[in-house]
């Protein structure tokens, strides 16, 4: 009986592995703050060759500044790995 109840179940199984596998793959995406840094680094560089002014280049480090405090709340709040916040510098 246990064989045709594995046999029976085996699709219910596989969907929750796989949403299961989706989760994991959301949830490392949200823990990875290497993208906002990265978007920080370009912004510098877009301020410094002049392509953004000094009050657009404020107004989106604002908001780069508060996705990667929520990308890190988010890692914290998952019991992640704090990694390197202190490695991360200001670009003021």
């Amino acid at each position: 009986m246990l064989l045709v109840d594995d046999i029976l179940l085996l699709p219910v199984s596989g969907v929750r592995w796989i949403f299961r596998q989706i989760a994991l793959a959301a949830e490392r995406e949200l823990m990875d703050d290497e993208p906002v840094r990265d978007e920080l680094l370009e912004l510098q560089l877009m301020l410094e060759t002049g392509d953004v002014t000094e009050a657009e280049y404020i107004q989106r480090e604002e908001q780069l500044m508060q996705r990667l405090r929520e990308v890190r709340a988010w890692r914290q709040q998952l019991g992640g790995i704090g990694g390197d916040e202190d490695a991360f510098i200001s670009f003021h």
